[in-house]
Formats: structure tokens, C-alpha cells, sequence
């Protein structure tokens, strides 16, 4: 298996990301019960009807654990992730030694978790 990167002709993911914080702070303004502005929340609920956002709430089908690659810890855990995954499928496996090459202190934007 490839990275969905690698397979995408315009360099794309599987997945994108939306950061909550930022839009928080950005729709401040939306008013006493709205979280975000109109177009937020209009451009949110389009995402949720197609399928395509993931919230990852605690114990969902689709929970997650985002993991970025300037992340201080990142680099242990790509190299364990792409240990743990080697025997089943080598090929993925070379490619997220790959990122944890580029990954924790190796990144040029290597910071501690916030």
C-alpha cells in the first residue's frame, strides 16, 4: 500500500484538516449561540452531509489521534508505527519510515505539543 499522497496526482491525502482552535478564534463573533458565523456552520454542515468530516469523538467509529510531523514525539512514533506495520506490508512501511525521517527534531518546524 502507498500513501494516498503518492497515489494523487495534486500531492493530496486521504485526509485534510480543519483546526478547531483557529476557527474558534476566528468566528469569536458569531454571537452568544453560534458557535461559528453562518458560513462556517453552513460550510461545516455541507462537509457532514457529504461524508467527508470526521469529527474523532471519544469512542466513535471513526476516533483518531492526529499526529504532525514537527511534533516533538512524532519521529518514536512513526518509527514504531512503521516497525509495527512492516511484517504485513512492507512497501507502507518504508514510506512512514520515510515521514519519521523528516519528523520530530529532523523537522524544520520541530516544536513541543500544544
Amino acid at each position: 500500500m502507498k500513501l494516498d499522497r503518492d497515489l494523487n496526482k495534486d500531492g493530496c491525502g486521504k485526509y485534510a484538516i480543519i483546526n478547531l482552535r483557529k476557527l474558534n478564534d476566528l468566528c469569536g463573533h458569531a454571537g452568544p449561540f453560534q458557535r461559528w458565523t453562518p458560513e462556517v456552520a453552513q460550510a461545516i454542515k455541507t462537509l457532514e452531509e457529504a461524508g467527508a468530516l470526521e469529527w474523532g469523538r471519544t469512542g466513535a467509529p471513526d476516533e483518531f489521534f492526529l499526529i504532525k510531523l514537527k511534533d516533538k514525539y512524532a519521529k518514536h512514533a512513526l518509527e514504531q508505527y512503521a516497525a509495527a506495520v512492516g511484517s504485513d506490508d512492507p512497501e507502507y512501511s518504508d514510506a512512514v519510515f520515510d515521514l519519521s525521517k523528516r519528523s520530530g527534531k529532523n523537522s524544520p518546524f520541530y516544536k513541543v505539543p500544544d
